[in-house]
C-alpha cells in the first residue's frame, strides 16, 4: 500500500455501513435483554445519526430520546432536538439539569453565575479566553488537555466537564428505571483528538455504534439517511460553556483532519503527512492525539 492510499482510505459504503450498525444494535439489545434503548439527543449531528440508526434497528416505539439542557445551553439545540424527535416519530423526554448543577456547586466555579443573560455570559467567556489562554489562537478544547496553567483554566475544565458527567448519571438512571440500553454517539475523530468529556455522556454507554467512524464518515452516513438540512449542515458544538462552540474551529475541515488521523492510525509518519496536508494542521492534529492518549487508556491495567 503506497503512502497516498494509506492516508486516503476513508471512503464509506453508507448502505452497507448502516446495515451493519443496525444489526449490531439489534444484537446488543438481545444481549442486554432490555426493552429498548435510550439516547442522549443533544440536537447535534452525531446523536441524530445514532438515533436514526437505532430507530431503524428496533422501531421508534422502542427508542426514547433524552434531551438534557441547562442554563448555558444554546436554545437552538433544544429546538433541533424537538424537531428531530418529531421527524423520527420517537419519544422525547426533556430533563433540565440546571438545578442539579447548581446543587453540586458547578455554577459557583466561574463568575458566570452572576450574569443573568446568556449573551453577556458569552462575552465574559470570550474575555477569559483572551486573557488566560496560552496563545491567542488556542482553544479551550485543546488547552484543557494540558496541565492547567492557571486557575481560570482549571475551574473552566471542571465547569464544562461536570455537565456531561451529570448528564451521564441522569441518562443511566433513566435507563435503569425503564429497563433500557444506553446507546452512545461518540465518533472516532473526537475519541482520537480528546474533544469529549472523559466519563461523560459522550464517553459512557452500553453500546457505541458509530465510534469506529470518523466525523466525515458520520456526515456521509447522515446524508445517506437523508437527515434534515438543519442537522446536515450544522457545525460541531460541544455546548458546555457559553461561547465555547469551537470544536469545528479547533479541528477545521473534518475531511482533512480525519485523513491525517487515519494516516497516523495506519502508521504514517508525521513529517510524511506534511507532504499531503498543511503542516500546521498536521502538527495540531498530532498534538491533540498525543495529549489525549491518556483518555483512551484503561485505568484498570497495571503493567508488570
Amino acid at each position: 500500500m503506497d503512502e497516498k492510499t494509506r492516508i486516503d482510505g476513508l471512503s464509506l459504503d453508507a448502505p452497507a455501513a448502516a446495515a451493519k450498525i443496525e444489526a449490531f444494535i439489534q444484537e446488543r439489545l438481545a444481549y442486554y435483554q432490555r426493552k429498548g434503548a435510550v439516547i442522549a439527543l443533544s440536537g447535534g449531528l452525531d446523536s441524530a445519526v445514532t438515533a436514526a440508526l437505532t430507530v431503524r434497528a428496533m422501531g421508534a416505539e422502542k427508542v426514547t430520546l433524552l434531551n438534557l439542557p441547562e442554563r448555558d445551553s444554546d436554545p437552538l439545540h433544544q429546538r433541533h432536538a424537538r424537531m428531530f424527535a418529531d421527524w423520527l416519530g420517537a419519544k422525547l423526554v426533556v430533563r433540565p439539569i440546571t438545578s442539579v448543577l447548581r446543587a453540586t456547586g458547578t455554577y459557583r466555579l466561574l463568575p458566570l453565575r452572576f450574569i443573568p443573560f446568556r449573551d453577556w455570559r458569552v462575552r465574559l467567556v470570550a474575555f477569559g479566553k483572551r486573557r488566560f489562554l496560552r496563545k491567542s489562537e488556542e482553544s479551550l478544547l485543546a488547552d484543557r488537555l494540558k496541565p492547567p496553567q492557571n486557575d481560570f483554566i482549571a475551574r473552566g475544565n471542571a465547569y464544562a466537564i461536570a455537565k456531561h458527567r451529570i448528564r451521564m448519571v441522569i441518562l443511566y438512571q433513566y435507563a435503569e428505571v425503564h429497563d433500557l440500553m444506553v446507546v452512545g454517539a461518540a465518533n472516532r475523530t473526537e475519541v482520537l483528538t480528546g474533544t469529549y468529556s472523559k466519563w461523560g455522556v459522550d464517553h459512557c454507554a452500553d453500546v457505541m455504534p458509530i465510534i469506529h467512524l470518523f466525523r466525515s464518515q458520520v456526515e456521509a452516513l447522515a446524508a445517506y439517511l437523508d437527515l434534515p438540512d438543519y442537522l446536515l449542515h450544522k457545525a460541531a458544538d460541544p455546548d458546555v460553556m457559553p461561547g465555547v462552540n469551537d470544536k469545528g474551529r479547533l479541528l477545521g475541515d473534518f475531511v482533512t483532519v480525519d485523513r491525517i488521523l487515519f494516516g497516523l492510525d495506519q502508521g504514517a509518519d508525521e513529517e510524511e503527512l506534511k507532504n499531503f496536508f498543511p503542516p500546521n494542521i498536521v502538527e495540531r492534529t498530532a498534538e491533540l492525539r498525543r495529549l489525549s492518549a491518556h483518555m483512551r487508556e484503561s485505568p484498570y491495567v497495571v503493567e508488570e
